[in-house]
């Protein structure tokens, strides 16, 4: 199967990849968006479907509101003894792993261990039966981002048996910001494969060792070199079972988010080389049959929420009621579109396109409905009473034990009748465009291009809104369907 570079022109951020029989599964981080850690599934590495989430809700109360920069972050996807496990640590509260035998149907929650500053744990269930975990720390909540610890788990891999030993500190070779570990067994040694340097200009680091706790030799596998992709690293190896092996890794394309690539791995001098030599290909040749995935965009609703949406915040009941076709949105409280749970947006998978959403709203002073794109500069289009107004919301961050300071600035407005309403949102090249009528035959502009921004170490995410401004509940808009076109 051929392919080209991005594999994945969507926010999947930190993948991980395994392989089971002759599918291939990859997960990506998803912070505070719920429901949480999207599960995909492959058969030739490059076209993937999107099957469901590891994590239908996040269980603390603070994950009820939006929690930017929270939530789920790196995890990592494993296949033992007859369950799937993915392991996540929430930064604030702890590790947790979810275990399913079917990765398209509903994961069992277990929390692991309560601590906080640990993050991108990754599992590793060796050959002689012993388990173990691999994770880094965040700076953010210790002080520490630069060294990685293993620990001895339970055979079942739900129960951290020791203290830990630290096993690597990039303070030791010049490597700052070594995280994303992910632990491997292969012809009789231990390794780790995990990102150093940042994001935008990092590189790929392999570790390798006789023993579980090191000493672990070290080198650079994965850089940007001559080439156009900035800070490749952070993703996953697998091998094809047939011969071949991969390493799926992110590349940051600021607005758009972290989307995935795929390179070919060389084991021939006993370390992972990937791309071509150590640097990452733009295209190239899976050698497996073709399959047919895709991510979904567009929905009716007509068999209710589709798998390509996630709210802000813990789903709530409260929020929506199914029509089927079409979908209902309350208007539950907020004081800004950043804060609002209930806002309902999915990743963009495309660098340009339109998204049409056909509204009829029922409402109550202070409500608004619409759609919009959300990051830390945001624009949204919204229908109240008797206008439509297009919104500039600036946040400005504060620290972790603080929400953010959100102010919504009108821009532009246009009178409305009250009847059913048709916004279009055309993002271009980074920027995102308004237009509203009463079909698309008398679609009309209101303000101009807007930039698009990213979010809390997300892309910036376009989605459907219903609001109240004014602490009130009981309005609602009915949305007859959401329709995105490739443009």
């Amino acid at each position: 199967m051929r392919f080209t570079n991005p594999i994945l022109y969507g926010d999947y951020s930190d993948p991980d990849v395994i392989r089971v029989g002759e599918d291939f599964y990859m997960i990506s981080s998803s912070f505070t968006y719920v429901p949480g850690i999207p599960v995909l599934r492959s058969r030739d590495l490059v076209h993937w479907t999107l099957i469901g989430y590891a994590a239908r809700q996040l269980p603390f109360g603070r994950y009820d509101r939006p929690a930017h920069k929270c939530g789920t972050w790196a995890p990592s996807i494993r296949w033992h003894n007859g369950l799937f496990y993915v392991y996540v640590c929430l930064p604030d509260e702890g590790l947790f792993a979810f275990t399913a035998e079917d990765p398209a149907g509903e994961w069992e929650t277990h929390f692991v261990k309560d601590v906080c500053g640990w993050i991108d744990p990754c599992p590793l269930f060796a050959e002689d039966g012993s388990a173990w975990l691999v994770h880094g720390f965040a700076a953010s909540r210790c002080g520490i981002n630069n060294i990685l610890y293993v620990h001895a788990l339970s055979p079942d891999g739900l129960e951290v048996l020791d203290k830990g030993r630290l096993v690597y500190s990039g303070a030791d070779h010049g490597d700052v910001t070594v995280e994303g570990p992910k632990f491997y067994q292969r012809d009789g040694k231990y390794w780790i494969l995990c990102p150093a340097g940042g994001v935008k200009p990092g590189y790929q680091l392999a570790l390798r060792a006789e023993s579980v706790y090191g000493p672990y030799e070290r080198r650079v596998v994965l850089a940007q070199g001559d080439s156009p992709v900035n800070g490749p690293h952070q993703g996953g190896w697998v091998d094809d079972g047939r011969g071949g092996d991969w390493f799926i890794h992110f590349q940051d394309v600021g607005v758009y988010g972290r989307v995935p690539h795929l390179q070919p791995v060389d084991w021939s001098d006993g370390w992972p080389v990937m791309g071509n030599g150590g640097t990452p290909v733009a295209e190239g040749d899976t050698g497996l049959p073709g399959d047919a995935g895709c991510i979904p965009t567009s929905d009716d609703f007509a068999e209710g929420l589709g798998l390509q949406w996630q709210w802000q915040a813990n789903p709530n009941p409260a929020w929506y009621s199914e029509r089927r076709p079409g979908l209902r949105l309350w208007a539950a409280p907020s004081e800004s579109l950043f804060h609002a749970g209930q806002f309902l947006s999915q990743l963009m998978q495309y660098r340009d396109f339109d998204m049409d959403v056909l509204l009829r709203p029922h409402f109550q002073p202070g409500d608004r409905a619409g759609a919009g794109v959300v990051g830390y500069t945001y624009h949204y289009l919204a229908v109240s009473a008797g206008e439509i107004t297009l919104w500039r919301g600036d946040v400005r961050e504060m620290d972790r034990f603080n929400p953010e300071r959100v102010t919504e600035t009108p821009l532009a407005s246009a009178a409305w009748d009250g009847g059913p309403v048709l916004l279009r949102l055309t993002v271009r090249d980074g920027t995102v465009s308004f237009f509203h009528g009463a079909d698309a035959d008398s679609l009309r502009p209101i303000g101009g291009a807007c930039p698009l921004t990213c979010g809390g170490w997300t892309a910036a995410r376009p989605g459907i809104l219903c609001m109240n401004t004014e602490g009130h509940a009981g309005g609602w808009c009915d949305v007859d369907f959401v329709r995105i076109t490739r443009r």
